[in-house]
């Protein structure tokens, strides 16, 4: 019986997907994974249907609702954002081929929660109550969001 090797992680400052490379070597951002973690699953701010303001890249203080998360790549899908086209060819004949437009999936480190009520961009906070529910709270006005 053959021993596996333990793999080895080194962590990045970029925003990228984990990656293994030659001999066992993961190579795992910092801004989805803390170090000495075992699970290289990156832990979401974010949930489906939320609404999220982007701080960085090129669409930048664009406002939208999170359509799809992808855990194990660290990123999500948000309305509206990182827009880009695709063409499609025709598939039976007399059908023309045609330009379609969609979401990309963009960091989840790259959107901030976003507070329609204080009209701004907020962090999260959990907390547990007295019924032993955990729920999510905006770090700037303190109020619960689920």
């Amino acid at each position: 019986m053959q021993k596996q090797k333990k793999k080895q992680v080194r962590y990045t400052k970029a925003a990228k997907s984990p990656l293994v490379k030659k001999g066992n070597k993961v190579l795992v951002s910092e801004a989805l994974v803390k170090k000495g973690r075992r699970n290289l699953q990156a832990k979401m701010h974010v949930n489906r249907g939320d609404e999220v303001v982007v701080i960085s890249g090129d669409d930048k203080g664009k406002i939208g609702k999170v359509l799809e998360i992808f855990k194990d790549k660290g990123k999500i899908i948000v309305e509206g954002v990182n827009m880009i086209k695709r063409h499609r060819k025709s598939n039976a004949p007399g059908q023309e081929g045609e330009i379609v437009e969609m979401e990309a999936p963009i960091f989840a480190s790259k959107v901030m929660l976003w507070d329609a009520e204080g009209n701004k961009a907020s962090r999260v906070a959990h907390k547990t109550l007295e019924s032993g529910q955990k729920v999510r709270l905006y770090k700037t006005t303190g109020e619960q969001i689920d």
